[in-house]
């Protein structure tokens, strides 16, 4: 079950500027809330109390105390620590657990069939997503599926407008607002392709053109703490894809071809 944190993530770009001042406090000092008065949080985050009450309702709390109450469930008893490798991994359990928490097996699975039912996959991502979107080729490749790449807006825009009903775009993109990748997805939503997401946000510009959408944990708060791995909840989702993938025969099959014909091309 999602918790009250990850609430305020995926609804993040459906508040109000006001209210994002309230999510942005929330998410940097979500410790120090548990036991604060609605004035007071009204007061250091620069808000009004009406508007804390309006914040409160859109991430899915009836009140404020509702949104305390489920603030203190979520809320992981955090320890200082020297030691960076105990740091990394509390920071690595905490963004796995967080990402397993935003899309059910059942979205898993509703993705997984259209990668299947594609006779071409597309894969759209700038800068590290796309440095992701290759890893995923790759696996893709392996396992038999036509699959390409594709990192800056023309290529893009020149592979949507000749898809048709049989491409699947996979598309990633943590803020879900990457202009390159709307325009080009509109274009192929004319054209009949099945569109897929990964963000980090309920309601973008790019989930207005999706048929399924993966959720992604936001890496935001964690760049203060000198965790410079933004890709590290997107890798966890392709790692879930892939495993759900193998678990077809054929798939498998291919995967163990392309492996034997590696391992006899190196002994060469």
């Amino acid at each position: 079950m999602s918790s009250i944190l990850n609430q305020i993530q995926l609804y993040y770009q459906t508040l109000s500027k006001l209210e994002k001042k309230v999510a942005d406090y929330v998410l940097k000092n979500h410790t120090k809330i548990a036991n604060m008065h609605i004035k007071d949080l009204a007061y250091e985050s620069g808000v009004s109390v009406a508007t804390i009450t309006r914040f409160s309702r859109k991430i899915g709390a009836d009140s404020f105390v509702e949104f305390k109450i489920s603030l203190r469930d979520a809320i992981d008893i955090e320890t200082e620590s020297n030691d960076v490798i105990q740091t990394v991994n509390n920071m690595y359990k905490s963004v796995v657990e967080a990402t397993s928490s935003l899309s059910t097996l059942d979205i898993y699975f509703e993705a997984i069939q259209h990668l299947k039912a594609a006779k071409r996959i597309h894969i759209f991502g700038l800068g590290s997503s796309g440095l992701s979107g290759e890893e995923l080729k790759l696996r893709l490749q392996r396992m038999g599926y036509m699959v390409n790449t594709y990192h800056d807006s023309h290529s893009m825009i020149l592979s949507s407008s000749i898809m048709d009903h049989d491409d699947c775009i996979l598309a990633i993109s943590s803020s879900g607002e990457t202009k390159e990748i709307i325009d080009s997805l509109k274009l192929a939503k004319s054209n009949n392709a099945s569109i897929l997401i990964m963000t980090n946000y309920v309601h973008t510009q790019m989930t207005k053109y999706a048929d399924t959408t993966l959720f992604t944990y936001s890496m935001q708060n964690y760049k203060t703490k000198n965790l410079l791995n933004s890709q590290l909840s997107i890798l966890y989702v392709i790692d879930v894809l892939t495993m759900l993938l193998m678990q077809d025969g054929d798939n498998r099959k291919n995967y163990d071809k392309t492996l034997n014909a590696l391992k006899s091309y190196k002994h060469k």
